[in-house]
């Protein structure tokens, strides 16, 4: 067995795995919560601002607080 194919088919099995195990996209979000695109809307929000001190910095991050809030709040529930 070559060691570059050994290392090629461990990545091919790694990538499968995670995949296969990953609920990214495949579990449903509970009723009330944001949806995925809400989510990355707000961390964009936050991240795409130069001046963290100004207005528009402050309301990306109360709007990123409150998607993060509504999630803390579904987990408690679990």
């Amino acid at each position: 067995m070559s060691i570059p194919g050994f290392r090629v088919r461990t990545a091919e099995n790694n990538k499968a795995f995670a995949e296969r195990v990953s609920r990214v996209g495949k579990a449903a979000i509970p009723p009330g919560l944001p949806s995925a695109q809400e989510v990355v809307t707000a961390i964009d929000g936050v991240l795409q601002c130069e001046n963290f001190y100004s207005a528009a910095a402050q309301d990306a991050l109360a709007r990123l607080v409150i998607v993060r809030e509504q999630f803390a709040a579904s987990m408690k529930g679990e």
